[in-house]
């Protein structure tokens, strides 16, 4: 017996936007009023049988007038999209006030006040940039480190006109969200973000995606080569936007670009508009790395900005040398969220934000006697006597086929810490 079954594997798919009406005298009301367009999306070749679905009613089919459907599909681009990213963004640029039904649910349809055109006008709008910055939308909760930090910073700002301030803080203290929610409550302009570990760019895309873009007009500017498959905008791009009254901006750059610029003391024709600029706020991120160099200074000082803040877990060196005061310091540790973790009140509702961190053990090495009395010693160097100083990175310094150039003290430290 021959089985003449054909099982289909593929199916061909047509993204298409479409808008559709719902004349008068159906017994509609609310959302499907007069002045009302619903905007939506399949992948069928026939949006006619995608709207049927929806209209249907207990009495039967309602009538509906189709507007226009259209390609789901960037223009000049081979990059496709659905609803909800250009719902997205009609509700950030064209419908602020857009409702919601009685569910929760956001709506759908959009009022156009008579003027179906305008949809079509929209659309385009949308599909002719591709560069829409909005991924999700995610609200946010700050930890009560994060808003200490925030509130500490603030009343520093506001006695120190053109001031520098440091959060030491762990890694995962959330750095980013943090940040971008102080430069909401500063109501800032113009921020501009510097690091010396460009790798980090997409971290700060990412929170400026999920929790920024939606609810604020910011615009996210970059050349970072770590960004450039991301929709981050050129400085062009967003100077031709600010035409419609969008002028506030985060923009990311590395400091090795910095440096390199012939405005701020380089070789390469590049950057310029940002010693044009006065910003709102300058944030160096990773503060502690690269950034005490004769170059790095040059590059900084010709930056007008208003107020500084620098992001370290590991800011020893510039807080051994003196550069900032207790109130210019917020910290934040391991110990610190160690002990967060602990006191959280287990007869509340909310979930302990701690609860999933390892519990952490600190420990002491202590060093014997004899190599003690020989480090306080020091050595003399040229005439000259210095005191001793252990170098983590020198200790695990590696050569070029990535062995430990000390490697058999290393090994003595770890037979060290293992068994006694």
């Amino acid at each position: 017996m021959v089985d003449n079954k054909v099982i289909k594997t593929t199916k061909i798919i047509y993204p298409q936007i479409y808008a559709y009406t719902l004349p008068e005298n159906q017994g509609t009301s609310g959302y499907f009023d007069v002045g009302n367009i619903k905007i939506g999306y399949t992948d069928r070749h026939n949006v006619n049988d995608r709207i049927t679905e929806q209209i249907k009613t207990a009495a039967g089919h309602l009538h509906y007038d189709l507007l226009w459907s259209n390609p789901a599909q960037f223009n000049n681009s081979d990059k496709w999209f659905d609803d909800k990213k250009l719902h997205n963004y009609l509700r950030k640029f064209k419908h602020r006030d857009q409702q919601k039904f009685e569910n929760g649910q956001l709506s759908e349809w959009f009022f156009y006040n008579g003027t179906p055109e305008k949809a079509q006008l929209d659309f385009d709008d949308f599909r002719n940039n591709q560069k829409s910055q909005i991924k999700e939308k995610l609200q946010y909760k700050l930890r009560a480190e994060q808003v200490a930090a925030i509130e500490q910073t603030l009343n520093y700002a506001k006695i120190h006109k053109s001031g520098e301030f440091l959060w030491n803080a762990k890694p995962r203290f959330g750095k980013t969200l943090t940040t971008y929610d102080l430069v909401r409550q500063m109501d800032a302009n113009k921020v501009l973000i510097v690091t010396n570990r460009p790798a980090i760019a997409n971290s700060w895309f990412d929170d400026f995606e999920k929790f920024i873009a939606w609810q604020t007009d910011f615009a996210f500017v970059s050349t970072s080569d770590s960004l450039k498959n991301r929709p981050v905008m050129t400085r062009d791009e967003f100077t031709e936007q600010m035409v419609e009254g969008k002028d506030r901006m985060l923009a990311f750059v590395s400091l090795q670009d910095l440096k390199g610029a012939i405005a701020f003391g380089g070789g390469y024709d590049k950057l310029s508009w940002i010693k044009q600029l006065n910003w709102d706020l300058l944030v160096v991120d990773e503060s502690h790395e690269g950034v005490n160099t004769f170059k790095t200074d040059i590059s900084f000082d010709n930056i007008e900005r208003n107020f500084t803040l620098h992001l370290s877990g590991t800011p020893f060196k510039a807080v051994a040398s003196g550069k900032f005061s207790d109130d210019q310091i917020y910290n934040w540790s391991y110990s610190d969220e160690q002990s967060a973790k602990l006191k959280w009140p287990a007869d509340i509702e909310e979930n302990n934000p701690y609860e999933k961190l390892p519990r952490l053990s600190l420990f002491s090495y202590q060093m014997s006697q004899m190599i003690t009395d020989e480090v306080n010693q020091g050595a003399k160097i040229d005439g000259e006597n210095i005191d001793f100083a252990f170098d983590l990175n020198e200790f695990f310094e590696t050569n070029d086929s990535g062995k430990f150039i000390h490697e058999v003290d290393i090994q003595k430290w770890l037979d060290s810490l293992s068994h006694n």
